[in-house]
């Protein structure tokens, strides 16, 4: 993939919802930059510029100038099928990792309260 074809990520290491975007990148195989929006002020001012003066995180902007901000990992998952990305099975469960385990914290804390475990 050439420079002009890469996606910019815009975050910053606070956000809960960065490392599963990430993770679903890196597991479909994207080419990315993420820019950290706490030491650059140009991003920063971006992504308020983006995001109606909001500093709403992850926002990635795509080649083709589409942005996704905050996406949720269908959402996000759709975008790069739709822009020619193949999204394997352990990309979907990177991008779901938090409902993934906090719908197994949930599960456990039921099957405790009913006496099960």
């Amino acid at each position: 993939m050439t420079e002009n074809q890469t996606i910019i990520v815009y975050g910053h290491p606070l956000c809960p919802m960065m490392g599963p975007v990430l993770g679903m990148l890196k597991s479909s195989g994207v080419d990315y930059t993420y820019v950290n929006i706490h030491e650059d002020d140009l991003a920063r001012q971006r992504v308020r510029e983006i995001n109606n003066g909001n500093e709403s995180v992850p926002t990635l902007v795509f080649p083709d100038g589409h942005t996704l901000t905050e996406p949720g990992a269908g959402q996000l998952k759709a975008h790069l099928e739709r822009v020619g990305y193949r999204v394997p099975l352990l990309a979907v469960l990177s991008g779901n990792a938090l409902n993934i385990v906090f719908g197994l914290l949930i599960l456990f804390f039921i099957l405790r309260v009913t006496g099960v475990l």
